[in-house]
């Protein structure tokens, strides 16, 4: 799966708790992400790997988390003038399981520079099966 975000002139803010809706799809074998939720459910069990990267908006900071059922599996902060953040892990997952990028941190959450002819797809989700089981 290969996910990104593409909001042309327009920053995207990412409050706590909130899961960002990537809306563009690069690759989805297996079906496996819902571009209305945001979210990747597991179609097979196995060992996968995700990478999150982003760019903050302009003079603001971003806090985005990586998470499976709920659970957050890696953290990532990036601060102003313009941040990068990236988190990537490796996990074992079951079928069914829901993988998802939310914002944390009420004062931070996820301000994402906003997409243009020259700043396009910087705001992306990768995973892959690394192994099934």
């Amino acid at each position: 799966m290969s996910v990104y975000l593409e909001r042309i002139g327009q920053e995207t803010r990412v409050p706590t708790g909130s899961v960002l809706e990537f809306n563009r799809i690069r690759v989805n074998l297996g079906d496996g992400y819902d571009i209305q939720t945001g979210s990747f459910t597991t179609p097979v069990h196995g060992i996968y790997f995700f990478t999150l990267s982003f760019m903050t908006a302009k003079e603001k900071n971003s806090n985005l988390a990586l998470y499976v059922n709920d659970e957050r599996l890696c953290v990532t902060l990036a601060y102003i003038p313009w941040g990068v953040g990236t988190c990537s892990a490796m996990t074992e997952l079951k079928v069914g399981d829901v993988v998802n990028v939310k914002g944390i941190q009420t004062n931070l959450g996820g301000n994402l520079y906003p997409s243009n002819s020259v700043y396009k797809n910087h705001h992306s989700l990768v995973g892959f099966l690394y192994k099934s089981l």
